[in-house]
């Protein structure tokens, strides 16, 4: 009579525990560098620029919002 072989829990090997991959880490590197020198170009402009890049941030703002709420409502209406 054979009996049943229990078979323990595979270990996760060392490439499981690797931390993430170049690309992303790389990426989000690049994202900060970029928003960091943007950041600077902007703080010296002349005080009349800041208030356009203001009006500018304002609008995309409200353009992301309104994306996000016509999708949220597009997907309660059925076809």
């Amino acid at each position: 009579m054979n009996l049943p072989v229990r078979r323990q829990p595979s270990r996760p090997t060392p490439l499981d525990d690797a931390p993430l991959g170049w690309p992303i880490g790389g990426g989000l590197v690049l994202l900060l560098v970029v928003t960091l020198v943007v950041g600077l170009q902007l703080g010296a402009l002349p005080w009349r620029f800041r208030k356009q890049m203001w009006q500018l941030q304002g609008a995309l703002a409200g353009g992301a919002v309104g994306l996000v709420v016509g999708i949220a409502i597009g997907r309660r209406r059925s076809p």
